[in-house]
């Protein structure tokens, strides 16, 4: 029978690793397909279980160095604690080695031997402790398959190796200058990369903790009717058929549908929508929503894996699985820059010596290529540029939360905002009162008695108006309909034209509250749910980008058409649910889009998952945020265009930076191979210094152009 299962690895850091991973398994028989995915270390197995079980398929991915994790287990691959120890030691270790070019007066500088086995005693620790780089970085370019973890290794490495090569000529007597000892490029890029590495992993582990933050909306009791009694079981108890009580402010423990009673239900976390919605007998009440005011009775027709809630777990756990890598422009390269070197390195080398040179002018030959091509400036391009410009966006309140999210906001041509608490603030808000303002007094007084979002707005708009609240009496709710009450003699309703027994014209796209005296009309108050500040703004800047943008919401259609309208925002889908969002999302990268999503509540995050870049609003929910890949850590919508002009900045940063490393390479190599010995322009013996300094110079040029990120900022 076939089977699909979805299994979360250690080690996997980026694409080439991905790639490793499928070559592995793809040939074991009974395997249909694989797919892993790096941004969410995921590997998404569809498998003959008749022919091939999950054990097997585990012990691929340990022997290939992917271990699965078990879910009581975290990945401990970057422990912060080295990682704080490494930052130490090669800030001391660059300041030291690089001072004296800055006019610092460092000891031990006019002794060679002293000035060396510092460096060397302050860098060997940083590289022990980035050991898992070449632990998994070497055997990768062994199998023909090179990561970037090869390239920390093979950069680093050589660095350290090279450096200790010097030292050791000191100390023997055979060298008198400590010239070409770069100990702190080879502690610089172990750091740096560890630091990038490290967030990408505590990233990962908040993504992992939405879903468990959804399963905690489902309460862990229950009242229930059996016999005719009414008991308090487990929900884990629950079975179909059972007949639930739900009291106000109880969250609503199954799926089911009402056969006794009227409330009204809080159900943003499934619509986004902030109006309760009315229940009545025959309604669907779903699972981890909140029972405003009435009590009910529902049946139960779904349970644990079979409800609403678990279907959005689903979607979610999908999307993470499926969703396809943001490809490093490094790892794209290594596969073919590293084995090139290498070939050059060993090849210039062996005709040196072929042609009659000694063992050491081969040897200083191979160490210039692999020194001058090490790929530091390289290894350095992409985390440089990317501490830099997320560093700027957190200045705006835009928290990146790893290079992929950055450089895929450089990518994105079509964005699809979610309507409630995105483009609108998420509460109800009263936009105008039309009639008999003498009634106002009455009618604060009786909706400061509602915990009804239409009534806390209401009573705002009377206190900002200098009403103050008169005495009622006989105050009566009537579910879905609305208040009454008798003030001064008079008997006042608000809500429905149902109470009054009355006739009321509501207006369109918006959220209307009918007020009469004695059976008369005499006013109303029109509502709606109020467009945050900035939001025209963003999304013109958003078309000006030459940026698709798009409307999904769980509201009404007239209520979404209006705020589509007055954003000019042309297409939009009103009644979404959060399925629906998912699909709104694929059938745009179905088109070859790279697509955004924003959003803030529960419902948002299986759309956040799947989407090439999500971005939650910061105010929005816990389960939202930890499934995105960006957060706007403030309420302002303009945030959004600003996080795709510093993905774009940052990514062309990237690209010069690459320019810049591979500039060097494309230049030095033939110099480092022994070109300019050929014309009689050098001492070769002096080649690996010049070397060692092209390759500094190439890291000073990617940090430079890098650091010119800080001055970039957008002028809205």
């Amino acid at each position: 029978m076939i089977q699909k299962t979805v299994l979360k690895v250690s080690g996997m850091s980026c694409a080439a690793c991905s790639a490793r991973i499928e070559k592995a398994l793809s040939p074991i028989k009974g395997i249909e397909s694989v797919e892993a995915v790096f941004s969410s270390n995921m590997v998404s197995v569809t498998y003959d279980d008749d022919v091939v079980k999950p054990e097997r398929i585990k012990e691929v991915l340990a022997k290939a160095g992917y271990p699965v994790l078990e879910k009581d287990r975290l990945d401990n691959s970057w422990n912060p604690v080295y990682i704080i120890v490494s930052g130490i030691l090669t800030v001391i270790l660059f300041i030291y080695a690089m001072g004296p070019m800055f006019g610092l007066n460092v000891p031990f500088t006019d002794s060679p031997v002293i000035y060396s086995v510092i460096q060397f005693i302050l860098a060997t620790p940083v590289v022990i402790l980035g050991r898992k780089f070449f632990v998994k970085g070497i055997p990768a370019l062994l199998h023909k398959s090179p990561t970037m973890d090869t390239l920390v290794s093979l950069g680093s490495g050589t660095a350290y190796l090279y450096s200790c090569y010097i030292t050791v000529c000191i100390l023997l007597g055979m060298k008198d200058s400590v010239s070409g000892i770069c100990f702190d490029s080879a502690a610089m890029i172990i750091t740096l990369i560890s630091v990038g590495k490290y967030m990408e992993f505590r990233s990962r582990v908040k993504a992992d903790d939405a879903v468990d933050k959804l399963l905690t909306l489902i309460p862990d009791e229950t009242n229930v009717i059996r016999d005719g009694i009414e008991i308090t079981i487990k929900t884990d108890d629950l079975a179909i058929g059972d007949v639930v009580i739900v009291r106000p402010g109880e969250r609503i423990s199954a799926d089911g549908i009402v056969i006794e009673g009227r409330t009204s239900v809080n159900e943003s976390m499934l619509t986004g929508e902030s109006v309760p919605i009315v229940k009545d007998v025959g309604s669907q009440v779903f699972t981890g929503t909140v029972n405003a005011d009435g009590s009910v009775k529902f049946r139960v027709t779904g349970i644990g894996g079979d409800t609403v809630i678990s279907e959005i777990v689903k979607l979610l756990e999908d999307a993470k699985a499926t969703k396809a890598p943001v490809a490093r422009m490094a790892d794209r390269v290594a596969s073919v820059f590293v084995p090139t070197v290498i070939a050059i390195a060993v090849v210039s080398g062996l005709l040196w010596f072929i042609s009659g040179k000694t063992v050491g002018f081969a040897l200083n030959v191979m160490i210039s290529v692999l020194v001058i091509s090490c790929p530091c400036a390289l290894g350095l391009a992409t985390p440089m540029a990317v501490t830099v410009g997320s560093g700027k966006a957190a200045e705006h309140g835009i928290l990146f939360r790893n290079a992929a999210a950055l450089e895929m906001c450089g990518r994105i041509d079509s964005v699809i905002l979610d309507k409630t608490g995105t483009v609108t603030e998420g509460v109800p808000k009263v936009e105008s009162y039309i009639g008999d303002v003498s009634v106002l007094s009455a009618v604060m007084a009786a909706e400061s008695k509602s915990e009804h979002p239409i009534g806390k707005a209401i009573v705002r708009y009377c206190e900002e108006n200098g009403i103050t609240p008169a005495e009622i009496y006989d105050f009566e709710y009537t579910v879905g309909k609305g208040i009454r009450f008798v003030s001064d003699g008079r008997t006042v309703t608000a809500g429905s034209p149902d109470l009054y027994d009355g006739d009321g014209i509501e207006e369109e796209g918006f959220t209307t509250v009918f007020i009469s005296s004695d059976s008369q009309p005499v006013g109303k108050f029109v509502l709606s749910d109020g467009i945050r500040n900035e939001a025209i703004d963003a999304v013109s800047i958003l078309h000006e980008r030459g940026i698709q943008v798009s409307m999904v919401s769980g509201d009404n259609e007239s209520s979404v058409k209006r705020v589509a309208d007055i954003c000019n925002i042309s297409q939009y889908t009103a009644g979404a649910l959060p399925q629906d969002k998912v699909t709104a999302v694929k059938r745009l990268q179905a088109k070859g889009h790279d697509v955004m999503m924003v959003g803030d509540g529960v419902n948002d995050s299986p759309a956040l998952a799947q989407a090439d870049a999500g971005v939650a609003m910061g105010s929005g929910s816990d389960i939202a945020l930890g499934s995105s890949d960006v957060v706007i850590l403030n309420d302002d919508i303009l945030s959004i265009p600003r996080a795709v002009d510093y993905g774009r900045k940052t990514l062309g940063n990237v690209k010069q930076n690459l320019f810049l490393a591979f500039c060097y390479n494309v230049v030095c190599i033939p110099i480092a191979a022994g070109l300019p010995y050929l014309f009689g322009i050098a001492e070769f013996s002096h080649m690996p210094m010049i070397a060692a300094a092209a390759m500094s110079l190439s890291s000073l040029s990617v940090v430079s152009n890098a650091l010119r990120l800080r001055r970039f900022d957008p002028d809205y």
